[in-house]
Parts: C-alpha cells; structure tokens; sequence
C-alpha cells in the first residue's frame, strides 16, 4: 500500500478523499492538535495524524520523511507558519526523490519566489514582469530615501512573511517610521497603488517531458477563472473584502498577464499549486503583487463557480505518474461565486430559489477566520437569477455584512460580467481540448454544505 504523507494541514478534508479512494494510507502532519478527530469526523474514516515540528532544518525533512515511512511527501502549506518550509522541502526533494520515490513540491527557485518578495521583486525586474515601482532596502536610512524617491503613500513589506504579516502601508512619516521600527530587514518598499486587486490559482506539472495544452512541454499548467478581490485599501486584507468569481480583464492585460504567466512557468517550471495576486490600476497598468506557492481562499470560489476543487486536483495530479499528470484543466464557470465576509454566528437568511448558499467555516485545521471574528460564505448564483440575489443582498439585516451591501451588489454586478465575458486565461499556443468524462467527479458544492474555509 502507497503511503503518502502530506505535510501541512490546509483543507486536508478536500485533499485526502481522492487519496483514500486510490488506497492510499494518507498519514497528516500538522501544527492542530485537534487535527485526527476533525478528519475523522469530516471524511468518516480514520487518517493517521502526526505533529509538523514549527521549526525545520536543513536535515529535519529527510529524517522525517524516513520516520513516517513516505513513498509519496505532498507539501501541502496553506496554515500560517509553513509556507516558508517550501525551499526547504525543494532542496529535500532533490536528494530524496528515487524511483520507488516522489516529492511533488516547486523547485527550488520557484520556492524562492514564492516565499522572498525581494527574490520576486528582484527577479521580476530582472525579467521584465509587470510589479509595482519598488527598492529593496537594507535598514530604516534606507526605507526613508526610498518613500522620497517613490512618493508617499508606500508599502513596506518584509522579505519573508506571511498572510498579512510584515506589511506596512505608510501614509506619513509618521507611519514610515513606526514601520522601520517594527520590521525584520530586509524589507521591499513599494508605492501604494490605487486600483482594484485580483487573485489567480494555478496547478503546474513542471516535471522533464510533460506537455499540456495549456502550456509549453516540460511546464504544464491549467489555471482556474480570475477572482476580483475588490478595492486595494490601506488593511491589505482582501480576505475582510466582498470577493467574486469569475472576474473579466480588460484584453490588454489578460494578453500582459499570459505572457507573464507563460515566462514564469517556463523558466521556473513550478511542480503543484500556486496562486497570484495582481492588481489593474486605475491607469490600467497590470502589477503583480506577489506569488504563492499554495491553494488559498480563492480556491472556495474557484470550486463555487467551476465545480471543480483546486485541491481535488491537486489529489488527482499527486496520484498520477510523474510527468504528465493534469487533465486539460477546469470546466468554464458555470455560476458567479459571490464571498460574502460576515460576522461570525450571525444567522443568514435561506438563499433565493434558483441560488445556493455555501458555509466554509473555520476548522481546528484552519481556524484563520474565526480568529477574526468573520466567516466567509459564498452565494452562487447562475445566470438569469441576478436579481434574486440582489434582493436578498439588500435585505439582509444591517450589520451583517462586514462590507456595506452597496459594495456586494456591485462585486456581483461584476461577477455577472465576468460570467458571461470572461475567457480562460490561455497559456500556450494550442487551445485545451475538450475535457474527457470524468470518472471521479468532483463533489458539487451544495447549499448549506460546511466546508473549511480559509
């Protein structure tokens, strides 16, 4: 029996079942401690549970690879504190990988990418990637010379951190200075753009000798519908934001955004998911804000409006052999996927008729949300029911949403466009081909179904 184990906790509800379906012995490292009875509860069977140290070394991962006994590890790193493990699980990869063997993880660059703003600052510069104006700066002189040469108002962000953490949005110079003060340096100083912020989910097969339609031989990669993450605002926290998928770019970055995509997946070759997030400034300039080496919450959404779990995917491509693994990529949205930030506890009213209602609450897996005092549901809506849904947006009692029913009635204005105009974000020369019947499909989202959310 293939015992696979996968490293980090993040939605293992939504990743283990096409594992156990194989016959797989799926044992989870994790930093909950109420992690093996939440599995259990949610998949009906028992998982073999373990604890994922909060510190690794250099030698740490293949002495923990040995100890579980894995012939298939699966970074999986979505809960804070593990993302910057990816580097560390590339350079383990390369020495553990055999015939008997597999690690599917990015490569080490990639990994530096995902987990370093200045290695992608750096590098996008280097390449030609669209990123906002920017220096990297090595201590506070340094910050202070490059808000006057930028212009404030500027964010200030660490080289390495993680979901929200070690970022700074400087007004004054008041602010500038609390921000040099409270920073790890290095630190990456960028102007402050003003524009609307979107997110994108990628799963790549980078391995030597795969070909997909949706990419260049050697770098396979099948991209979900783009999510609008509403307004950039001074909290950086599009999580608090009304979100909706899918979203329309305007032609001219959609083509910018490909390209970038297209050079990154060449020359990087990623090995799993990954997510962007980019901005459309209100000049009309593309800007990627930064990469991750991970599903995210966009993923509720991504499911919500396709019918196709990012991270059931990721399963199905874990379980395929090394090359070649994807499948020509997600269906086309089949309804707008509308994120709706709510206080946590309050009661929702049933959806419209004709739409649904999707719980994702937090998780001792994942408990991110609740920390905050919010939850995020997504209402689906297909086409034809706008209006429906639209009513009951402004008939919910006030103070339910964390967002004013304004801004929701117009990101659902937007995700109603985005159904009907936008395309998929076409990677390669060949057009994907038609998706073959599907075996094992994945689980339609239902009204009222609880799910981990993020």
């Amino acid at each position: 029996m293939m015992r696979v184990l996968v490293l980090g906790e993040f939605r293992a509800d939504r990743l283990l079942p096409p594992l156990l379906r194989a016959g797989a012995e799926a044992v989870v490292l994790g930093f909950a401690p109420r992690l093996a009875p939440f599995l259990a509860a949610s998949l009906g069977a028992d998982v073999l549970c373990g604890e994922l140290p909060a510190a690794l070394g250099e030698q740490d991962v293949p002495r923990l690879l040995a100890h579980w006994r894995a012939d298939v590890a699966v970074p999986n790193t979505g809960c804070p504190g593990q993302e910057q493990f990816l580097p560390l699980y590339a350079r383990a990869a390369h020495q553990w990988r055999t015939a008997e063997r597999r690690m599917p993880v990015h490569p080490e660059g990639f990994a530096e990418l995902v987990s370093d703003k200045v290695a992608l600052h750096r590098t996008a510069e280097e390449r030609g990637w669209p990123v906002p104006r920017g220096v990297v700066c090595g201590a506070a002189p340094a910050v202070r010379a490059a808000a006057r040469e930028l212009g404030l108002p500027v964010m200030v962000k660490e080289a390495r951190s993680e979901f929200h953490a070690g970022r700074h949005y400087a007004r004054d110079d008041g602010e500038l200075g609390r921000a040099c003060a409270e920073v790890t340096y290095p630190v990456l100083v960028q102007e402050a753009l003003a524009g609307e912020e979107y997110g994108i989910e990628f799963l790549s097969d980078g391995s030597p000798g795969s070909c997909g339609a949706f990419g260049s031989c050697g770098a396979m990669t099948v991209a979900w519908p783009v999510a609008s993450l509403g307004r950039l605002d001074e909290e950086c926290a599009p999580g608090r934001r009304v979100r909706v998928a899918p979203a329309a770019l305007p032609a001219h970055v959609q083509a910018e955004l490909a390209g970038t995509v297209r050079d990154m997946t060449d020359t990087f070759r990623p090995h799993g998911p990954w997510q962007m997030d980019f901005a459309v400034t209100d000049e009309g300039r593309l800007a990627v804000i930064e990469l991750n080496g991970r599903l995210g919450g966009v993923s509720n959404m991504s499911w919500a409006a396709t019918g196709a779990d990012p991270h059931l995917a990721h399963a199905r491509s874990v379980l395929a052999a090394p090359a070649g693994g994807l499948r020509a990529g997600p269906p086309p949205p089949r309804r707008t996927a509308l994120e709706l930030p709510v206080l946590s506890g309050t009661p929702l009213p049933p959806a419209p008729e004709g739409t649904g209602l999707i719980l994702f609450p937090g998780s001792p897996a994942n408990p991110g949300p609740l920390v905050g005092g919010y939850s995020r549901p997504v209402l689906t809506v297909p086409e034809g029911r706008e209006e429906a849904a639209l009513a009951w947006l402004r008939g919910l009692p006030p103070g339910t949403l964390l967002n004013s029913p304004r801004e929701a009635a117009g990101q659902l204005a937007r995700g109603t466009r985005g159904l009907r105009e936008a395309g998929p974000l076409v990677l390669g020369p060949r057009q994907a081909p038609e998706p073959e019947p599907d075996p094992d499909p994945d689980p339609e989202p239902k009204p009222g179904l609880t799910r981990e959310g993020s």
